[in-house]
Order: structure tokens, then sequence, then C-alpha cells
């Protein structure tokens, strides 16, 4: 007798007290932890099921009887798995199991993996035990059914019929897993995939889950004993929230004793993207971003920023750079489509041979709860409508070939662009400059316009650091005297690994506004919004940051100092996009296209016309030149304003020189 017979008793005991305190209900998911089973004493157990997976099916009916017992009745349709093995099954190289370690000396035991879903499946109905009659003898009877087996149902000497009608059929997916990148010892290799047939399924399409399973070997070739390894799965646990690094006792301890230096932040932000020089402002809003502020019910954590380059400044560099974190997906708008940033439903042949409809999660799915770094936002206006719907609602809806469903797309936006006319005006609004509708432009807490200024010593010092940094490459002397690859801090190496942890570490904290920090955001608030017409959009803006700020110094308050930092970091913005140098204001409007001081000059005009309409079918532009000139504005400014009334649909020109109020 199996072990898990000999305690079958005691393990249905052990799960009425464990699981059944709740209300199981229709459609419920359970999994059974193996670690928690393990500890309890059932260690004999927890190792055969591993050893023998067969019996996750017993655990599964004492489950099942467990409910009966303490309910009296069995609920149709839950979802009974296994999660989580003891930690001395499921590591292996002192660290946990991975798809790469994926070999035939693990076929046939459990094992746990962690991994991305890259192609899920629909969900299909497969049989799961079926019901035969014996046609010589009339026997009737159930059998479990393998999926992979060729072996026939024989009685009598004969194949026995199947009865469909009778037989038990359950949900089946099938999913492909990727490795994640912050997994692999070398990210630039190419990704690890297997995949994964998971039956009873509820439905999951997209997210990073971990799996409990056994490999399974499947002949591929009919000439030859080759064979493909596929994961059965018997639970998985979807990871909904971000993604945990972990730390070493002495990287807590150095990441407490720098948290407390004042300059800790613009150290970690300036060494976050060493390859740029300058930008300090830049980069300390992109340091936060990776922070982000405290999630609270209906309030993303989440800061949005979009860069405006000049050519050759870099944008694709501190792009790229930032998606080396863990979490965090590269993406440019001039290889992608729409549904490569969102999701796809194509069809594709399953690894069990069918044409089936397959959801194919994009960068802003496969980003959930790290950052979408997109590059040349503005190449395609149809790829707009994607990242806006993502902004707004932080999912991506999907309804094609069967499949309807809601994929998660928590993410942070870097996005990245340059402007139409090769460089940056700041006498006309970001709007006019790039190609983004104004609902996507408005949903960025920040924009940066980063400018190819020339400047004869900043100039030089740009040089001589780009020149080291070529050397810096080949050179370990120039290396460390640039600090290209680490610096030392306190006795601190400040490398990328360093910062990495040090961002993870800082994102547990969720410090609570306080009432100093409180009365600063309300103040400037206030007087922004009675001088410069700023939004309320502006000051959850505000907050975000001051709340990564204080996350950085791993508070549990968010302190005066922190709104002012933030406070500092959103009016640097507003002076680069919405100062108007004429009147000495922020503009807000400026920066969706149309300035305060814009919209007067339009009224004007527009009133203009609409008054002489009033006589005459259609005006000449002398006679609204004349008018308008006696109110400030002189002919090329009417010139200007006309044809951008035009062009916003106020006004057309059905004869040469001739307008009408439409």
């Amino acid at each position: 007798m199996a072990k898990i017979e000999e305690f079958k008793d005691f393990i249905i005991n052990y799960l009425k007290n464990k699981y059944l305190e709740d209300i199981i209900k229709e459609n419920d998911i359970v999994m059974i932890d193996l670690n928690d089973m393990y500890n309890f004493g059932f260690m004999e157990v927890v190792e055969e099921i591993i050893y023998n997976p067969e019996y996750v099916k017993l655990l599964k009916e004492y489950f099942k009887e467990a409910i009966y017992l303490t309910k009296g009745y069995y609920p149709e349709n839950i979802y009974i798995g296994v999660k989580n093995l003891p930690k001395i099954f499921k590591t292996i190289k002192n660290r946990e199991f991975r798809i790469e370690d994926i070999k035939s000396r693990y076929v046939s035991r459990l094992i746990e993996f962690e991994g991305i879903i890259t192609t899920a499946t629909k969900i299909k109905p497969i049989l799961k035990t079926g019901f035969f009659i014996c046609e010589k003898c009339g026997k009737t009877f159930y059998e479990d059914i393998d999926l992979f087996s060729e072996k026939k149902v024989i009685c009598c000497g004969e194949e026995a019929k199947l009865i469909e009608e009778k037989s038990i059929f359950v949900d089946f997916q099938e999913l492909k897993i990727q490795q994640p990148l912050d997994l692999m010892d070398n990210p630039d290799e190419p990704p690890k995939f297997i995949t994964v047939f998971l039956e009873d399924s509820p439905g999951i399409y997209a997210g990073r889950l971990k799996i409990v399973g056994v490999p399974i070997k499947v002949k591929k070739s009919k000439k030859l004993p080759i064979y493909e390894i596929y994961i059965k799965a018997y639970g998985y646990e979807l990871l909904e929230g971000e993604i945990k690094i972990k730390l070493k006792d002495k990287d807590i301890e150095n990441i407490k004793k720098l948290s407390k230096r004042k300059d800790i932040i613009d150290i970690l932000s300036d060494r976050l993207i060493p390859e740029i020089k300058g930008h300090s402002a830049i980069k300390k809003a992109v340091f936060l971003q990776q922070i982000k502020g405290v999630k609270k019910p209906g309030k993303r954590a989440d800061i949005h920023i979009l860069l405006i380059t000049d050519p050759g400044i870099g944008k694709t560099v501190i792009l790229r750079k930032i998606a080396e974190i863990p979490g965090n997906i590269y993406g440019s708008v001039t290889t992608a489509t729409g549904v490569g940033l969102t999701a796809a439903v194509v069809k594709e042949r399953t690894e069990l041979g069918e044409d089936m409809w397959v959801v194919k999660p994009g960068l802003l799915v496969k980003a959930n709860k790290g950052t979408a770094c997109i590059d040349e936002l503005t190449v395609n206006k149809d790829i707009q409508s994607y990242v806006l719907e993502a902004m707004e609602s932080q999912t991506i809806h999907i309804s094609k070939g069967g499949i309807n469903a809601k994929l998660p797309a928590e993410c942070a936006i870097l996005a990245a662009c340059n402007p139409k006319w090769g460089r940056f005006d700041p006498e006309k609004s970001v709007a006019e400059q790039i190609n983004i509708p104004a609902p996507l432009l408005s949903r960025f807490d920040l924009i940066f316009p980063i400018k190819d200024e020339s400047d004869k010593d900043k100039d030089k010092k740009i040089a001589e650091y780009i020149v080291d940094l070529h050397r810096a490459y080949l050179d370990e002397v120039i290396n460390r005297k640039i600090g290209l690859d680490y610096i030392e801090v306190d006795g601190v190496k400040v490398d990328k690994d360093f910062i990495i942890k040090y961002i993870f570490y800082a994102r547990e904290k969720n410090p609570i506004i306080g009432e100093e920090a409180k009365n600063l955001l309300i103040k400037y608030y206030l007087e922004m919004r009675e001088k410069h017409q700023i939004t309320a959009r502006q000051l959850e803006a505000a907050i975000r940051l001051a709340e990564a700020h204080a996350k950085a110094k791993l508070k549990d308050i968010v302190e005066e100092e922190d709104a002012r930092e933030a406070i500092k970091i959103i009016t640097e913005c507003l002076r680069e996009i919405a100062y108007d140098p004429e009147t000495g204001m922020f503009d807000v409007d400026k920066i969706l296209g149309v300035s305060k001081k814009e919209r007067d000059k339009l009224m004007i005009v527009y009133d203009i016309i609409k008054e002489l309409n009033e006589k005459f079918e259609m005006v000449e532009f002398e006679d609204i030149a004349q008018l308008a000139e006696k109110k400030g504005l002189d002919r090329v400014e009417v010139e200007n304003i006309i044809k951008k009334l035009i062009k916003y649909g106020d006004i057309d020109e059905p004869k040469p020189g001739r307008y009408r109020i439409l």
C-alpha cells in the first residue's frame, strides 16, 4: 500500500482544517500547498507524490471527500491543483528550478518552475474519463484516458466502444511558456520555451506564473527514437504581484546604509544610465518611475513619462538601459504592430497538431507590473490608440475566435519620440511638434524635451565623456576613472545589480502622506491652479512622485522634503513644455496644442468672422484683417489663425480668400 493511502484519514482531516474554513463555491480554484503538507509532518507522503505524480489524483479525491464530509455536498466545476514544492525538491545549482533545467532525467517526477505565457489556446474540451461498452460481452466500465497514450481500451480481446454521451470531459488549454529574462544568466541568449498542457483550466491567457507539473516525453519522429518534452501541469500559481528579487542580508544592510545619504537618489539616478552624461532631472524622474508610487484602489501607482528628443541624444540608449531592469520590456513602434504592443488572437498550429485560435500577449501585457519602454511612439498613428487603452484602464480587452478575455497591462510607460521637424521648438506647443493625439498626450505625468543645444564648454565635456566611454570598454583603468561599470560610495559597490536590488527593495515600502507634505501639496496646487491653471492631473502626478521619493529613502511617511522634490520635478517639466516667456506664466493648455494666449487670438478672429457672416454670406480676408488689427493682431497672425480655424473645422474657405463659419 502506498504511503498516501496509509495516511488517507489523516490527510482528509488535515485538508478539512486547512482549507475548508472558508466556503468552497462553484468555479473556485484551490491549490494544495505541498510545502505546508511537508512541514506539517507528511514528509513521506509529499515525497511519494513528487516521484509518483499519479498520486496527485488521490490527493484530489481526498480533498473532494473532505469537502463532502464538511459540507454534505460536493460543488461542481472547482479546480483542485497542487503548488509550492518543498525547497529541497525545487532547487538545483543552489537556485530555483528553471525551464532551461528541464531535461530527460526529470521525466515522470513533479517539478516547479516560473515562466511567462507567450501563447495560450482557447479552452477546448478533452476526454478525461471514457465510458466504454464491450460489444462482445456487454460489459460497461469507465477508463481514465491519457492524452498521449496510444494504448487502446481492450475487453474480451477486442477494442471497447466509447460512449461519448456518458464520458467525462474537462476544459483543456495549451500554453507556451517562456523563461523570464531576469531568470536567465545571460539575457542576450535566445529565450527558453516549454509547452504546458493544463487540464481543468479556468482559462488563463497572459501573465507570469509558477507551474507544478510533470515532464512527459512524446515521440515526434516516426523513423527515429526522438522525443519532445512537454509539461503536464498539476497546478499553477498566477503571480499577480511584482517580480521579487532575492536579497541577502548584506544587500539589505548596504541598501539601508546608503539610504541615509541625502544625495542617494541623485547618485543612483545618475548611475542608472551612466552612458548618458547630464540630464539629471530626467534621470531622477525615470529612477523614481522605476520605484513607483503607492498603489491604492482606483489609483494607479505607475508614473508615465514621455521623452521628446532631438536626433542623436541617445533616447534608445535610455530606453534599452531601463529595459534591462527585471520585468521591463523594450519595443520599437517601427517594428511593432498594434497587436504586438497589446495582444494578438491568431490561428496557429499547436503542439497537438491542430489549427487553433491562440492568444499572443504583446509588450504592454508582458510588461505588467514593470515598465513598457516604447521607442518611436509617433511613427505609427494606428498603434497609439492601443497604447491609450492600456494607459486609461491598465487592461487590454480581446474578443476574437471564440476568445473573450481581459488581459492585465498594469505597467508604467516610458516612451520616446523625435519632434516632427527635427528639433524641439519651445515656442510651439508639444502637440504641434509630435504626432500624438491630445487624449494620449494628456495621460503622461511628465513630458521632457531633451534638446541638443550648442554650448562650447558643455559640448567639450560631453565629447570627452563619449570618447572616454569608448576607451573605458577596453581599458579597465579608464573604466574605473569614469565609473562606467561601478563606483564606490561609503565602501559600497554601486553597480547595475546594486541599483536593481535597491529599486526592488524600495518598492516594498508603502509610505503614507504626512501632514506637512499634504499641506505643501495642497498649497502648491492652489497657487498653481490660480496662477497657471494646472489641472488635478498635475497634482496626482506630484503625489505619485512624492511617494516614490519617500520610498527611495525607505520612509514610512511622505515628508515635506519628498513633496518638495516632486514639485521641483513637475515644475522643471512644465518650464520646458508649458512656459510662456511673454506672460511669465505656465500655460498647461499649451501642451495639448492651444495655449490660453493663442486661444484668445483664435476667439477674436472667429468672432470677427461670425459677426461679419451675419451680414455677408462670405467674408473677405481684408475685412477680417482690418478689424483684427484694431484688436492688436497683425496680418501675418490673422493669416495663421485663419489656417488653424480651417484645420480645426470651425470655418471653411468656399472660394479663395473668402471665409464663413461652419
